[in-house]
């Protein structure tokens, strides 16, 4: 979530720091074109009064219709109404003047009105352009108002991409800050978690053979006596002890030994019930806790399995071991 809000909140600083430098460029392109248009046509005033321009400012407009990029200019009096315009170097005088509320603005702000939208390529626009109402001031008063039409694609597309690649590098380092940690913390805790089950485990189990350990036996004891007040509740307890364990050991080897007594654990497990406990008490002691058992009979049929699961052969490195 945070991450999230920080590549928001990072994004919108990219079109807030965009959208300011545009207005800035704008803003100052349409100063000097004011500027350029005051000083260059010395009938500005006039012609912002209604007058027909001067043969030598009817060149200039010609000349200047389509200057840099300012695509189009409006000039207008100093109450907002337009007396000409150029677009794309076709220079025409509005036969009625119409009153533009951004034009007068300026002047009642003295400052530069400025507004950037997408164009529209049917009206032969450029795809984003900003137009800015500046007061051309004598005297400081005005005496006109040039509006000019910027074409600022290649502009905003240039600085759009430079802060887009500083904000994802800025996103991909704070990302990296956070999901390093956080790799660490999960890996730290999964650890933990595994240690957790591991101590759990080593608490009620047999580390060799991985059966129930004397702790486990003594619960699952207490829990089977209790039941074995119940009708079909009976319970047989096997014990195992395997002859000449030491032997094996002196003989073979403790991998012998241990490999001995994990190949007896399998074997009474597959010998027996999942409901059944098997366990291991300790050194070459084996318990089965047999359930359910409602006849003598049926301890008799278990350990009847058992032993002769017991006695068959065990292998271990081209070694027979036979245990009773």
């Amino acid at each position: 979530m945070l991450l999230g809000v920080l590549v928001c909140s990072t994004l919108a600083a990219v079109k807030i720091t965009t959208d300011r430098l545009l207005y800035q460029n704008a803003t100052s392109a349409a100063r000097d074109w004011g500027q350029y248009l005051a000083a260059s046509v010395s009938d500005l005033e006039q012609i912002a009064a209604g007058q027909q321009p001067s043969t030598a400012s009817m060149a200039f407009f010609k000349a200047t219709g389509n200057s840099g990029h300012v695509f189009r200019y409006v000039i207008f009096n100093r109450n907002g109404y337009s007396q000409l315009v150029s677009d794309h170097g076709k220079v025409a005088f509005y036969d009625m003047s119409e009153f533009n509320q951004d034009a007068a603005r300026s002047v009642q702000l003295g400052q530069p009105v400025v507004d950037a939208k997408a164009g529209d390529a049917s009206a032969d626009e450029p795809s984003f352009f900003a137009t800015a109402y500046v007061p051309v001031m004598l005297n400081r008063q005005p005496i006109a108002i040039v509006a000019a039409y910027i074409d600022q694609t290649e502009q905003r597309d240039d600085v759009y991409k430079a802060f887009l690649f500083a904000a994802i590098f800025l996103c991909l380092t704070t990302g990296l800050s956070f999901v390093i940690p956080m790799i660490a913390w999960l890996r730290r805790t999964r650890e933990k978690q595994q240690a957790d089950r591991r101590i759990r485990f080593l608490a009620y189990h047999d580390v060799l053979t991985g059966l129930a350990n004397r702790a486990q036996f003594i619960e699952k004891m207490e829990s089977a006596v209790a039941a074995a007040a119940l009708p079909g509740g009976g319970i047989a307890v096997h014990f195992i002890d395997l002859d000449h364990f030491k032997e094996i050991n002196d003989r073979l080897g403790h991998d012998a030994g241990d490999f001995l007594l994990k190949t007896i654990g399998e074997r009474l497990c597959a010998a027996t019930r999942i409901e059944d406990t098997v366990a291991r008490l300790g050194g070459d002691e084996f318990v089965v806790i047999q359930t359910h058992v409602d006849r003598k009979e049926q301890a008799e049929e278990l350990a009847g399995r058992l032993a002769p699961a017991l006695r068959s052969p065990i292998n271990f490195n081209d070694n027979e071991i036979v245990a009773t």
